[in-house]
This record gives C-alpha cells, structure tokens and sequence, in this order.
C-alpha cells in the first residue's frame, strides 16, 4: 500500500504541473464496470528435489468495479492523464494437494498442500490520446499485489507479490447530456514475469521452495462519469 500511495502522489503532484501551464483544462471522474480474462503459467521448483518441478497453466475469468480521474487539455492535443483503482480484482481458486514421502527422507514432507490468494489493489496510470471524433488510445503502467494465503506441510510461507506491467488499449466515448459520458474500451496487459521463494530452507544448503509465473490478461470495460 505505501508504495501505491507514492505512485497516487506522483500522479497528483504531474497533475496539478499539468493544470498550472494549460489554459483550457477538462476533469474527468467516473467509475467502470471491467471484465478481464487472464492466463498463468506457473512453475513450481521443490526444494530438496534435485531440481524437480512441477508446472501448471490456468485460465481465469473475473469481474470487477473501479474508479478513475482524468485530466486533459485542447492545449496538449487532447492529451490526457488519468489514473484508475479497484480495490479488489478476483479472488483466486483453492487448490489443495496431497504429497506423500515415500523415500523415507526426513527432508521431504508429507501432508495437505493448500494454495490460495486473491489480487487486489490493482492501479493503472495511463496517458490518452484522441485519435478522431470519440475514439482515443491509450497506453500506461499498472500495478497490482497478490496477496498469498497458503498452508503447506513444510510449513513453508509465500510473501505477498506486486505485479507490475504495461498496458495498451483504445476505446471510444460519447456525451450523455451536458456534463456527462459514458465510455467502452478493451485493453491488453503485458505483466512482468513474477518469482517468490518460500521462507523455510530445506535440507540442502540455499534450498527452497521456488514459484515463478508467467502472465497476461486482456480487460473489457464500460464506464460512466461526469466532466467538469
């Protein structure tokens, strides 16, 4: 959280420089209705294995609400800055697994794996651009934590991770009255390879348990808000 409070802080000290050398500026704020499928594939190295691992890909689909505010300026061409939060994006699916120690090698553990987690705290600070009459592109960074909840028979603890990434998109907006909008967008987003080890050290020397992931995901969004 503190460091998605120093992002939120940058984002605002960039926009209130933004305000101050343009001299016709729009705000925009409203909240969005998103969908978002994503795939993982996961490798698991165990420890006193010898380098055995064990691989996994999942698909996931989930839906989610956020909120957003944006500024731009006909100044700038149109250029905006905007940043959106979802608190929470998905909770993840529980997985258990059972593992036996058949080798009589008291480094090796027998019991219930259960894996679980959630995503949340997802935040997207992104740049638009008009590219004709309601149609725009955007690209930007996003930034997300995947809270780990787990109870392994080594005894062994994952830390939360931070995802990081990129994402591209284009969407189109129209007017609803005076003052309000609405708005469709489809997005891609292009995550940072992720790697976590587990607290406990086996029996070797340096060795524990080791997951690293792959990821990407593509988002649908509607949304509705208010221009001042």
């Amino acid at each position: 959280m503190k460091k998605i409070n120093t992002i939120l802080a940058a984002v605002g000290a960039l926009l209130m420089l933004t305000v101050t050398g343009a001299n016709s500026v729009e705000f925009k704020a409203g909240v969005s209705a998103n969908g978002m499928a994503a795939y993982a594939n996961a490798k698991e190295t165990i420890k006193d294995s010898g380098g055995r691992t064990t691989n996994e890909e999942a698909l996931l689909a989930t839906s989610f609400a956020s909120v957003f505010a944006e500024i731009s300026s006909d100044d700038m061409m149109g250029l905006g800055i905007g940043v959106s939060y979802a608190p929470e994006v998905v909770d993840l699916e529980k997985e258990t697994r059972t593992i036996q120690n058949t080798s009589g090698d008291s480094g090796n553990d027998t019991g219930d794996q259960i894996i679980d987690g959630k995503v949340n705290d997802l935040v997207s600070i992104y740049a638009t651009m008009p590219i004709g009459e309601g149609a725009y592109v955007k690209a930007g960074y996003i930034q997300a934590t995947l809270v780990t909840s787990e109870n392994l028979a080594s005894g062994s603890k994952y830390e939360d991770i931070d995802l990081t990434g990129m994402q591209v998109g284009a969407g189109y907006e129209g007017e609803l009255g005076d003052n309000a909008f609405w708005r469709a967008e489809g997005s891609y987003q292009m995550w940072e390879d992720i790697s976590t080890s587990g607290s406990e050290s086996g029996g070797t020397t340096g060795s524990k348990n080791k997951i690293t992931a792959e990821l990407g995901s593509v988002m649908g969004s509607l949304s509705v808000g208010m221009k001042f």
